[in-house]
């Protein structure tokens, strides 16, 4: 037998964006659903896959987030502090051209922010959602159809329930079905590259810094691991789908041979400690980001190339600033309010998505005028503190948004 609810607010996708929105708008609003075709909604995570991944999030997004979990048990938990990021140009046949490094002092902070486990990201955002009586779960049960009057959302579940929301927040990844029934168009950018994730050991430390190194075929990034091993790391390896292809298909001591060399031998010789995670190098921009009685945010509305961690730091972006225009109207779905979000929030994601593109496929590219304006321009950022201040400000999100830096006490 079927059901009808009714609710202020739907949020379509149950991952880290859609336990962040729930838990950000339930100060507000008294009944808010959110729910997800394929996970589950239980506090030790039982019902998903290991997730290995770390996701390293920047002073104004710990910031924000600090309002939503116990954020400093978490750091002290399973957090690792990031104060210094090293770009490195490779040539060709794997040598070491020029490193750059950019420190937080520059920008007069002891870190620029701190890496963390998905997986207890998610356990943390969980434990909240199922403790607020104002947020109701709905574990593996997706979106069918959803259609928009002027006073309300009326969406449709694969379990044949109806909701009837004033406002449907998408936030159902990249291949959001919400987006597809709003029938909002994205931009897209696709490229013949592919990428790779996967946790290693290294035979030299690396402690409180990230290294990403450049070459034709995509950026090749290493992020340390939290906890106090300073010998083990994440890798984010993008590079041509050929490529990437005969890497994920060799044995585990030939493919350490390949990611030893693709490192540079920076942190020596390596060992493979999980699997591989891929994906394919398409990225996309909704061209809307509102629509009556709906809004998209996170992944269902820009997903970006995996370069200067700006995939899950963007996203608390989309939320905040949703967070503060809801603020303005005792109706979420408001017109007026959702068009609001779409004027500030559009143009600053298109930066963020044409510049990460851009920088991407200067390092996919073996085209000798790119190359050329890759290396010289590290050159210019190496040799001048000023720029290397502002480049920095703006990939941490500073000056688009006004944010008070978090700073976790020694």
């Amino acid at each position: 037998m079927t059901r009808k609810q009714y609710c202020d607010i739907f949020i379509s996708g149950g991952g880290l964006a859609g336990l962040m929105t729930a838990l950000s708008l339930a100060d507000k609003f008294s009944n808010i659903i959110c729910c997800d075709p394929n996970l589950e909604f239980d506090s030790d995570s039982s019902g998903l896959p290991q997730d290995r991944r770390v996701t390293a999030l920047f002073n104004s997004s710990l910031d924000y987030l600090a309002n939503l979990i116990p954020l400093e048990a978490l750091l002290t938990d399973c957090g690792k502090r990031l104060s210094e990021i090293e770009i490195v140009e490779a040539g060709g046949k794997g040598k070491l051209i020029q490193t750059t490094s950019f420190k937080s002092h520059c920008i007069d902070r002891t870190e620029f922010g701190w890496v963390i486990p998905n997986e207890n990201l998610r356990k943390a955002l969980i434990a909240k959602v199922l403790q607020n009586p104002r947020i109701t779960t709905l574990s593996k049960n997706g979106v069918e159809k959803v259609i928009t009057r002027t006073k309300e959302a009326h969406i449709l579940l694969s379990n044949g329930d109806r909701v009837v929301s004033r406002l449907v927040i998408g936030a159902d990844g990249k291949n959001s079905r919400v987006r597809e029934c709003l029938g909002i168009n994205t931009n897209r950018i696709s490229l013949p590259q592919s990428g790779i994730t996967f946790n290693v050991r290294h035979q030299l430390p690396l402690s409180h810094k990230s290294i990403e190194i450049y070459k034709s075929g995509g950026p090749f990034t290493i992020i340390p691991l939290p906890g106090e091993d300073k010998y083990s790391s994440n890798i984010i390896w993008m590079d041509s789908s050929k490529n990437i292809d005969i890497y994920s298909h060799m044995d585990s001591n030939s493919f350490a041979m390949e990611v030893t060399k693709r490192s540079l031998g920076m942190v020596g010789n390596i060992e493979i400690t999980s699997p591989l995670l891929k994906w394919s190098g398409t990225y996309q921009m909704a061209n809307k980001l509102s629509h009556e009685r709906a809004v998209l945010i996170a992944e269902a509305a820009h997903n970006l190339p995996p370069i200067g961690a700006q995939g899950l730091n963007l996203t608390i972006n989309d939320i905040k600033l949703l967070n503060e225009q809801l603020d303005k109207s005792e109706d979420p779905g408001d017109f007026k309010v959702l068009k609001d979000y779409y004027s500030i929030r559009y143009l600053p994601t298109l930066l963020k998505f044409v510049g990460t593109n851009f920088l991407n496929l200067m390092s996919f590219s073996n085209i000798l005028p790119l190359k050329i304006i890759r290396k010289e321009g590290a050159n210019i950022f190496a040799n001048n503190r000023q720029l290397q201040s502002m480049l920095i400000k703006f990939g941490l999100g500073e000056g688009l948004f006004e944010v008070k830096p978090f700073s976790r006490k020694e």
